[in-house]
């Protein structure tokens, strides 16, 4: 589990910084002790130096001291203070000797003065072994401590993981609780829970949308279907039958793919886009393009009023006027495209809508009257603020008092 080997990477780290930290403390400390008794020992010295025919005068100054003399087969004897534990002494020696408990230091004349401090041996003893002990506890501790600090600090990490096992195992989506504080984990929490209500929110846009298309497809399927077995039942025989099936169905497959599948395929073709190229658009040249379209397309006139440049997707600003217009000239009178450099508004005089006819005007498959008119999907407003929301435009819709309505973009 994660939080075990943060807990023994922990360990590891604390293990490294005991050792060297104990390590040197134990290590100047020893040598403290160590400097201190030879201190004493150079004491002695000077006195032996002073007068060395006077061994006892510094044998008494410590319990367990021996005065030592180079012998001529060049080995060191004892000529004052006896050793009891059978310590042998080396032949030579340079700078002051530690041997086992005994402290020793020679001179320039053939001499030699050392005493014996279990003392030392037994507090550097009780050192080492307090060291060990604090060592051992505090890597202990530290693997304990850190192991139940990660163990609080990743519950929500810890719930997280139980969550998405359990969305696993069921295929049913939820959110996980978010505890009040600012840290790495708890946005991550957020993040999962912002992606859990996205995800919802999709698979709800998708069963609308399939719900939506399913009705939508429903009825030229059953014109179809009628005038399929018209044809079939009477064509055969009946000319002029024949021809009116052939015709209607015909009608409806055109319909139904200029109305209801090239305007979802459009949808979905703007939806999956993630980013549009952006340039300076010349907005009276833009009219003057869109004004030669209706023409052409509709026959109508538009009164156009156009200053400034617009800065954007080209295709996309197109795109949005081409439904905006189209949806006025379908629903309402008096259509006019009012272009500026910060909004952009088709203005029309039509029917009085309401605030919450208003709110699902770009709702898909919404139609303000669809038994009246089956002429469009619904898809158009749609498309209009998918593609401005791409754009990072706002789109939307005012009344047009005292009647008609107000479509507007800006960025």
């Amino acid at each position: 589990m994660l939080r075990t080997k943060i807990a023994w990477a922990m360990t590891g780290f604390m293990l490294l910084l005991l050792l060297v930290s104990f390590g040197v403390t134990w290590f100047v400390a020893r040598q403290e002790i160590v400097d201190s008794r030879f201190d004493v020992l150079l004491q002695a010295l000077n006195l032996l130096e002073e007068d060395v025919r006077n061994s006892d005068a510094v044998l008494s100054l410590h319990e367990d001291s021996v005065v030592l003399e180079r012998q001529e087969n060049g080995e060191w004897g004892i000529i004052a203070g006896e050793v009891l534990d059978g310590t042998t002494f080396p032949i030579n020696y340079g700078e002051p000797a530690l041997i086992d408990d005994w402290f020793v230091v020679a001179t320039t004349d053939g001499l030699a003065f050392g005493f014996q401090d279990r003392d030392v041996s037994n507090t550097i003893q009780a050192l080492a072994t307090i060291f060990l002990v604090m060592f051992f506890l505090a890597v202990l501790l530290t693997f304990l401590g850190t192991w139940w600090i990660l163990r609080q600090g990743l519950s929500p990490l810890r719930r997280l993981t139980e969550t998405m096992e359990r969305i696993t195992e069921s295929g049913k989506l939820e959110t996980i609780e978010v505890a009040d504080r600012k840290d790495e984990v708890t946005t991550l929490s957020d993040g999962f829970n912002h992606m859990i209500e996205r995800v919802e929110g999709t698979m709800e846009q998708q069963r609308r949308f399939v719900a939506d298309v399913s009705h939508e497809l429903k009825t030229p399927l059953t014109v179809i279907e009628g005038y399929a077995k018209l044809l079939q039942r009477w064509g055969q025989e009946d000319v002029s039958v024949r021809a009116e099936a052939i015709d209607h169905i015909l009608t409806e497959s055109r319909q139904m793919r200029h109305d209801l599948i090239e305007p979802m395929l459009e949808l979905n073709r703007f939806a999956a886009l993630e980013q549009v190229e952006r340039e300076e658009i010349d907005l009276a040249e833009l009219g003057e393009s869109i004004g030669e379209r209706f023409l052409r397309s509709h026959g109508v006139h538009l009164p156009i009023e156009a200053t400034g440049s617009w800065f954007g997707h080209r295709e996309s600003l197109q795109r949005i006027l081409v439904i905006l217009l189209d949806n006025s000239l379908k629903y309402a009178e008096e259509t006019s495209l009012h272009l500026k450099s910060d909004r952009i508004e088709v203005r029309d005089r039509g029917p009085v809508l309401t605030d919450d006819v208003r709110n699902r005007l770009f709702d898909r498959f919404y139609r303000l009257d669809e038994a009246r008119d089956r002429s469009g999907s619904g898809l158009g407003l749609a498309i209009a603020k998918e593609v401005a929301d791409l754009n990072e435009w706002t789109i939307g819709s005012r009344s047009n008092h005292p009647d008609g309505s107000i479509f507007f973009l800006t960025r």
